[in-house]
């Protein structure tokens, strides 16, 4: 059985390192904490899969944190050798394959939506003049189950998640590199 310790990272592959640093740094408040420019080193390729020409394989690699309770940390990766294909692929809320969307929480949903609708390269999951962060809205207790028994019978328990779900606020966007992302806003 896998005895799992933390959250990791999240990878990007990027085009260019200093404009994704950019990117991320405005738009997520991200800072650098750690790189390693024109990384070169055989078992780091061959983990990544490069089994032919493991040597010839140049990343750059940078970490950035998101200022979150738990420093959310990205790690963008720059191939300069060998390089993939250079075409972002952007795909919609239900579209199959990848994890579809990254989460974070935030404390202002209203100000979050319209600063990162204003950043360059971003591109909201809906062009509609009328997309926004909605509210969920009331649910019932047909629309949900609790795995452990005792509190899925749990009238209380059962209320109170009623009374969360149905004030949280998102969005979706893609960012420059065709990761999906959704900001939130949970009742406090």
């Amino acid at each position: 059985m896998i005895q799992f310790s933390r959250f990791s990272h999240i990878n990007i592959v990027v085009d260019n390192m200093d404009k994704a640093t950019a990117f991320y740094s405005k738009t997520f408040q991200a800072e650098p904490t750690v790189e390693f420019p024109h990384f070169k080193n055989r078992n780091f390729a061959l983990s990544a899969g490069f089994m032919e020409k493991p040597d010839d394989v140049d990343v750059s690699i940078r970490y950035l944190q998101i200022p979150t309770e738990d420093n959310f940390t990205l790690e963008l990766i720059e191939y300069h050798s060998p390089v993939g294909s250079q075409q972002i692929e952007w795909k919609q809320t239900h579209d199959l394959g990848g994890p579809r969307h990254v989460s974070l929480g935030v404390s202002n949903i209203d100000e979050a939506f319209e600063f990162v609708k204003s950043q360059s390269g971003v591109k909201m999951i809906s062009e509609s003049p009328d997309y926004k962060a909605y509210q969920i809205g009331p649910i019932t207790d047909e629309q949900f189950a609790l795995f452990d028994e005792h509190l899925d019978r749990d009238q209380a328990t059962r209320h109170d998640i009623r009374e969360m779900v149905k004030q949280i606020r998102y969005f979706y966007f893609l960012d420059p590199y065709g990761v999906q992302w959704e900001f939130e806003q949970k009742p406090s």
